[in-house]
């Protein structure tokens, strides 16, 4: 007998093809820039560096006084449109807001921990065309808070960042406006003057930004603090910097030749110059011009891709520019999403007819396997960024904000891994839907037919134990153990930047610190960073043992509901949702 020919070294050894193992759909590996859904509403991410007057730009944009936009640090402020002023603070482990008076005189609630969000509605007019979302600086976010940024403004749709003249553009945040530029976000600077005014720092010129643009590895001669967390090893922890702020790095070409910045290169055509670009050379501009063109070109010598960015100085007395170039966004980008959707879905009405061969197709089997794939899959991708998480926590314990600082941390450490842990939840549901459901009608599955499929499981869910009080939150306590609270209350008061209306088949995974946590951990009495470090071990570890069950029974509830709802199609022949 003559031996077959060999397989090729790509190929795997699993049969594959219907009898072969069904492997999970594709779910994303890093929380980064999402793409925007047509439903979402559209909002302005404000972000930038302290010290940048960011809350009197957001002031004067929307005619209120500063004090009205005060949030406690760390958290995030989303001011919408209403008739009559409200104010409502949402704060992990409880189901219900706080609410209080909307004016600047009011102090707030006395809380155990910052909340996640706070919500202020005024009856300002602009608030009609846009949602305005202020963030916490960019300095304090670090790899886990930059992922919940960018996660945000890809869903929102444009970032407005404000920076002051005498600042300049750290590694992180390159970082972050690389990742919305090729994200395809619309992009706005806003330049304040610095301490000094309208000058730029004592080199000359506000940072000599240079490097790769599609990557944490953006690199310049740039002010740093102590500890600059966009430097990252392969887990993601953040490496510290030297003596004077500068990365422990080799510099790249630009920072060791020390000269300015020559934006020629990068320069945009004069069609796509932003309102603030110079017309000629920069030597006849004013010092407003001056200080706008050098942070332009040293933007532009780290991403190319924002060559197209408006620029605009922040005058409290003229915002009519940036208010116009913003309402003109919001109405493109209304119209772009709106016409992504048809007003009524296909297959959303009508008969849906069963494949007559659907039996033959062996989907049942096939959901039962895959849905246990998919749940090993996203199990060992929350085991890997929680470990990663881990290292990170350890040295922020021991050579960056210390035990003080560790609550922020990791509340905002958990927040990414709820946001990534529900991304790829919600991807693979909808593989295994699109699968088994395609199989049963036997053709590719329209988007109006997928939604009714998926209100029907999402109903079923609670018929069966395992489906059961999904809509709960996680909280760390002091003692690094993990408690629950139940209700979609509960689970919206995590969120910083919520959705509007959620139209997957499983509610979102939420995990928070809780009060006591905080309370503990903040407490002068309870420095210790060894003790510190065996406690963020330990709670980790439940929380990694909490969340893998939690996803087992998300996937097990799925299965058993859309099995229901495909097996009575195949008995009546057609689609019963």
């Amino acid at each position: 007998m003559q031996p077959g020919p060999l397989p090729s070294v790509d190929v795997s050894d699993e049969p594959s093809g219907p009898t072969g193992p069904p492997r999970c759909g594709p779910t994303p590996t890093q929380l980064g820039v999402t793409e925007p859904r047509p439903d979402d509403p559209l909002a302005v991410v404000a972000a930038g560096p302290a010290g940048a007057a960011r809350r009197d730009v957001l002031a004067s944009l929307l005619g209120l006084a500063p004090g009205m936009l005060a949030v406690p640090p760390g958290s995030w402020l989303l001011v919408d449109h209403a008739r009559v002023p409200t104010r409502a603070a949402y704060v992990p482990g409880y189901r219900q807001p706080h609410a209080y008076a909307p004016d600047q005189s009011a102090a707030g609630p006395a809380l155990a921990r910052p909340p996640r969000r706070v919500e202020l509605t005024v009856a300002e007019p602009l608030l009609r065309h846009f949602t305005v979302v202020d963030t916490p600086d960019t300095g304090t976010l670090g790899v886990a808070g930059g992922r919940v940024l960018l996660d945000a403004v890809g869903r929102a749709g444009a970032l407005l960042f404000v920076i002051a003249a005498g600042q300049a553009f750290t590694a992180a945040e390159l970082h972050l406006l690389a990742e919305a530029a090729h994200a395809a976000a619309e992009v706005f600077f806003v330049v304040t003057p610095g301490v000094s005014g309208w000058t730029l720092p004592p080199d000359g010129r506000p940072g000599a930004g240079s490097g790769r643009s599609d990557g944490p590895g953006a690199r310049g001669r740039v002010t740093r603090s102590r500890r600059d967390p966009a430097w990252t090893d392969g887990t993601g922890a953040s490496v510290p910097t030297g003596s004077g702020g500068r990365v422990t790095r080799p510099p790249t070409r630009s920072a060791r030749t020390g000269g300015p910045v020559d934006p020629r290169p990068a320069r945009p055509p004069a069609d796509a110059a932003g309102p603030a670009d110079a017309a000629g050379p920069v030597d006849a501009a004013g010092p407003v011009e001056v200080v706008l063109a050098a942070h332009r070109a040293a933007l532009l010598a780290a991403v190319p891709a924002l060559a197209g960015a408006h620029w605009y100085p922040a005058r409290p007395e003229d915002v009519g520019a940036l208010r116009r170039a913003l309402v003109g966004w919001a109405a493109d980008e209304g119209l772009r999403r709106a016409s992504a959707q048809p007003p009524v879905l296909p297959g959303a009405h009508g008969r849906v007819p069963v494949s007559p061969g659907a039996d033959a197709t062996g989907w049942a089997d096939r959901l039962d396997r895959q849905a246990r794939s998919c749940a090993q899959r996203i199990r060992q991708d929350v085991a890997l960024e929680l470990a990663n998480t881990h290292l990170r926590v350890v040295q922020e314990i021991v050579f960056g904000v210390g035990c003080a600082g560790l609550p922020q941390l990791l509340d905002r450490e958990l927040e990414a891994i709820s946001l990534l842990a529900t991304a790829q939840c919600d991807a693979a549901v909808r593989a295994l839907l699109d699968d088994a459901a395609g199989r049963v009608l036997g053709v590719p599955v329209p988007e109006g037919v997928r939604r009714r499929i998926g209100n029907a499981v999402r109903w079923g869910l609670a018929d069966h134990p395992t489906g059961r009080d999904l809509d709960r939150v996680l909280l760390v306590t002091s003692t690094a153990g993990v408690t629950g609270l139940s209700g979609a209350g509960a689970v919206d008061a995590v969120s910083g930047y919520p959705a509007r209306e959620r139209v997957e088949v499983l509610p979102p995974i939420a995990v928070a610190l809780s009060g006591g946590c905080w309370q503990h951990w903040r407490s002068p009495d309870n420095d210790d960073p060894g003790g510190a470090r065996s406690w963020a071990q330990r709670a980790l570890r439940e929380v990694e043992l909490e969340l893998t069950r939690d996803v087992s029974r998300r996937f097990e509830a799925v299965r058993r509901s859309l099995g229901s709802v495909l097996s009575g199609a195949v008995d009546h022949g057609a689609l019963l949702a």
